[in-house]
């Protein structure tokens, strides 16, 4: 069987097996590759760390339209995007997609809890729960 991976547009790819015809964006690529060499060569990658779920994540973000980023965000835990919002802080641009795409209120509520909640670093725990949450429902609507 012929396989061939062709670059479709920006972040997307044509991947063919044979006479099929599937197209990935670079997320699922990127997890397709990582799954092939796990199930080939398992132990020779290590689990996915939360930075690397967290820069991931951003990511799909970033490239996401407008109208996908509201209903994300709509649908998102206020909490889950605190603790993304305060493990992405140096992403300055990411943080103003996120909050030119939110209301007015739900960017004040956020911001304010961003200065004063945190004293002290995320745990882990915290950010791979809130990473994973997000991710499932970036998955969901498509991102």
């Amino acid at each position: 069987m012929k396989i061939s991976v062709k670059k479709a547009q920006p972040q997307v790819y044509a991947v063919s097996f044979g006479t099929t015809v599937h197209t990935l964006d670079i997320h699922d690529l990127k997890t397709l590759v990582l799954e092939v060499v796990g199930a080939l060569s398992p132990g020779v990658l290590p689990p996915p760390s939360c930075n690397r779920e967290i820069f991931d994540l951003a990511s799909r973000l970033t490239a996401a339209s407008d109208s996908a980023l509201q209903e994300f965000i709509l649908h998102a835990s206020d909490g889950d995007l605190l603790i993304f919002l305060k493990s992405t802080e140096t992403d300055t641009s990411l943080h103003q997609k996120l909050f030119a795409n939110m209301s007015d209120r739900k960017h004040t509520i956020l911001s304010e809890d961003l200065q004063f909640r945190f004293k002290d670093p995320v745990s882990v725990d915290e950010q791979s729960a809130a990473v994973f949450n997000l991710s499932e429902l970036a998955s969901k609507h498509h991102l």
